[in-house]
């Protein structure tokens, strides 16, 4: 078990359906192998139990903070003295749909929340088109919250494409970003690996990315590769495109010795 400076952390990867009974019997089975591999902290990819094409579907099966699926969380988290990143849930805030991580501490409490602040509104071609933002209101601020010790900044799938949101956080003191993904397989091809390996190097931090994977039973396709880049820009771990647990040991201690010879933060100037 890791000790002093160091994290073990899982991300999982898997495919949630439009269904929150199967999205459950796919995760909890991973959850399970992360805790059999002694996780300290378990991140889930974004839309961890509910993944639609259909955005009248995703509105009508939005979650309340007090729904069965979040308590069954919570109390896992409780049962296996875990930390759990849940990457994001599609939930009901005050009757508005947030795109919403949560954290949840050892204790089964709700230690903080973060609201996706930019939405995927894309063409790209081929017949592929998403507009979040009829779905979603933006999230509005940055959440970084202290784990184990480890200063920790939250952020979901599209944000990575910002890399002043991952700037922020460096200077505020992240050590690690996470970035819960459901990637679509085009812009997973052409750019995930880059852009999460990018926010790494140039803010000498580590990036823990969980992603969904494989097909939905509606046909959508997400590109998996969770992936953990160290702040070197190493690749620690990768998963494929199949369902998996990436469990990694992560040690703080690198953050402060990248930074000390390659000296991005404390050189930062905002033009």
């Amino acid at each position: 078990m890791p000790s002093g400076g160091l994290m073990r952390i899982s991300c999982l990867q898997y495919t949630a359906e439009p269904d929150l009974a199967i999205s459950e019997s796919r995760l909890y089975p991973l959850l399970d192998e992360a805790i059999q591999g002694a996780a300290q902290v378990i991140l889930l990819p974004e839309c961890a139990l509910f993944l639609s094409s259909t955005q009248a579907q995703s509105r009508s099966h939005a979650l309340s903070i007090d729904s069965p699926e979040i308590k069954r969380l919570t109390n896992y988290a409780v049962t296996h003295g875990v930390t759990l990143i849940v990457g994001s849930l599609i939930m009901r805030v005050d009757g508005v749909i947030k795109n919403r991580t949560l954290v949840i501490n050892h204790l089964g409490e709700i230690v903080a929340n973060y609201d996706k602040i930019h939405l995927f509104d894309v063409d790209l071609g081929s017949r592929e088109s998403y507009r979040e933002s009829a779905l979603f209101e933006a999230g509005t601020a940055p959440t970084m919250i202290t784990l184990r010790e480890w200063q920790v900044g939250l952020s979901i799938c599209f944000d990575v494409r910002f890399p002043s949101l991952y700037r922020h956080y460096a200077l505020s003191g992240a050590e690690l970003i996470v970035v819960p993904a459901a990637f679509t397989k085009t812009t997973g091809q052409a750019h995930w690996s880059t852009l999460l390996r990018a926010r790494a190097i140039e803010n000498g931090c580590f990036i823990a990315a969980a992603a969904q994977c494989g097909v939905t039973q509606q046909g959508r396709e997400t590109y998996g590769h969770s992936v953990v880049f160290d702040p070197w820009g190493d690749c620690v771990g990768i998963l494929g495109n199949e369902p998996g647990v990436l469990t990694v040991d992560i040690d703080r201690t690198l953050v402060a010795r990248t930074r000390a010879s390659i000296p991005v933060i404390s050189q930062h100037q905002d033009f």
